[in-house]
């Protein structure tokens, strides 16, 4: 990491608490869902720090190539730290998810974690997908579903308003109603989609220690954290530790935090 990079950085503690932790598991899913295959050419789209770059990697083997995409140097920094050894030929690219920087018919399958939402303008994006996607590829695209559906998210939301400000929480939901998803990728001219619920149930052991620490991960997507300094940002965090531990007591059992989390994942092609 580059020395100018404020410790603890933020990317490495969204890699180290909330991919390993969260997006490790999910990341299994979605592949089950998007079934790679060797020799596809493949785009992660908001790629973050890469756990599912990596992942496909391995799958569509040395015939293949994997093409990892996010705004975020700091995310993109922490990717290349982590690129595999084996499988395709992996490539990290810095660019938006609303003018990919790619000719059309690029890939066989975009994929894409936990990333759409978070686009300035998600029909954009959709139809940037539909552009790369060749005639015969396919998008999958997991969202979480709304917080109603995610009790410790849910209580990490009831803190973070009285430390920051009113949905600082929201944005990674902000896509959670698959009515939504569906009018989107129709509107982007998907001629076959199809959205399938997915529930997890994620235990994490040390919850004093993980709650936090999940928090300073979500610094690196949340604009309420981001745009703060770094400073401002560690006293918020000292402040709310105590809250965010109060908060997720109810679902510890056993020294063992027991979460409960669902999304919609979207299969869509041209």
């Amino acid at each position: 990491m580059t020395e100018n990079v404020p410790s603890p950085n933020p990317s490495e503690a969204y890699e180290r608490h909330i991919v390993q932790t969260m997006f490790v598991p999910w990341t299994a899913d979605l592949l089950q869902r998007a079934l790679p295959q060797a020799g596809e050419r493949v785009l992660d789209l908001a790629c973050g720090t890469g756990i599912v770059t990596r992942s496909v990697a391995s799958i569509v083997g040395t015939e293949g190539t994997v093409t990892g995409l996010d705004i975020s140097p700091g995310m993109l920094e922490v990717a290349r730290s982590l690129t595999p050894s084996g499988g395709a030929k992996v490539e990290w690219r810095e660019g938006s998810g609303t003018e990919l920087p790619f000719e059309d018919d690029s890939f066989d399958l975009v994929l894409c974690q936990q990333g759409l939402q978070f686009f300035p303008d998600a029909s954009a994006g959709l139809k940037e997908i539909k552009r790369v996607l060749t005639a015969e590829g396919r998008a999958v695209i997991s969202l979480w579903r709304n917080l109603d559906a995610q009790p410790v998210m849910k209580a990490f939301d009831a803190v973070v308003p009285r430390h920051i400000a009113q949905g600082a929480f929201g944005p990674p939901f902000s896509l959670g109603d698959s009515g939504i998803i569906r009018r989107l990728a129709s509107e982007a001219r998907f001629s076959n989609v199809d959205i399938q619920q997915a529930d997890l149930t994620i235990h994490v052991g040390n919850p004093d220690e993980f709650a936090p620490m999940m928090l300073r991960g979500a610094t690196a997507v949340l604009p309420g954290f981001a745009a703060k300094p770094h400073t401002e940002r560690e006293q918020l965090f000292d402040q709310m530790k105590t809250d965010i531990s109060d908060a997720v007591k109810p679902f510890v059992q056993q020294g063992t935090l027991v979460m409960d989390t669902t999304v919609n994942v979207l299969i869509a092609r041209p």
